[in-house]
């Protein structure tokens, strides 16, 4: 847990000094006594906010742009004023927003891994709506957990929901798209849908990016074929 707060911490460190001089010109540009240099302030400044405007997740730490680099809060830019604001007291503000983005994603790390555990708790009992219910409060804290997606998409299985179970996983994989478990259970699911061409297509690329795990994967197919239902992740 240390080092994962610790990694998290330096990895906003680093890009909010990435940041820096970027916002530093800008906060010249404004404060410059030349009237044209301030348009130009204002103008890269309206840039600015309107990247992070469009890229605004508030349901995980970062705020990217297209080259996934994180940035600054709107908030930040709120403050500034041309006469008034200087460049130390703009990076403080930019300092205590990062501060408190990282602290609320702790926040709602710690209660989404509770839900976590609360639903693989009611899976074991085979209370699968409740279990769902559990799944998706978790999802509703933290957006970004391919493992949350794969827990739902389990329980939506063995409800019999096929098609969320295949939404589930689907999104899993765009998380994480080396994930093992969401393409079998994506696969799982096509077949119980009895959809077998895509449960094949699906097959052949979770082999073909799990190379490692080839004799695992043909147990499980055999296990599909064979209609045993037993929960090989649980």
């Amino acid at each position: 847990m240390a080092f994962r707060e610790l990694e998290e911490r330096n990895e906003e460190f680093n890009n909010f000094m990435h940041r820096v001089n970027e916002v530093s010109n800008i906060v010249k540009k404004l404060s410059s006594n030349d009237h044209k240099m301030q348009e130009i302030g204002t103008l890269e400044a309206d840039q600015y906010l309107k990247c992070v405007h469009e890229t605004f997740d508030e349901d995980t730490v970062k705020l990217t742009i297209k080259n996934d680099r994180t940035v600054i809060n709107k908030k930040a830019f709120a403050i500034v004023d041309e006469n008034t604001m200087s460049q130390e007291a703009f990076m403080e503000e930019v300092s205590r927003d990062a501060d408190q983005r990282y602290k609320d994603r702790k926040i709602r790390q710690e209660k989404a891994d509770t839900l976590k555990v609360q639903g693989a708790k009611a899976f074991r009992r085979g209370e699968f709506e409740k279990a769902v219910t559990l799944y998706t409060k978790a999802i509703d804290h933290i957006k970004d957990s391919p493992l949350l997606y794969n827990n739902r998409a389990l329980a939506y299985i063995n409800l019999g929901f096929y098609d969320k179970a295949v939404d589930d996983a689907t999104k899993a994989l765009e998380l994480n798209e080396t994930s093992l478990k969401a393409g079998l259970l994506l696969a799982k699911a096509y077949f119980l849908k009895n959809n077998q061409a895509k449960f094949q297509s699906v097959i052949d690329d979770v082999k073909n990016k799990n190379q490692d795990k080839i004799t695992f994967i043909n147990e499980y197919v055999e296990e599909l074929m064979t209609k045993k239902t037993e929960n090989i992740f649980y």
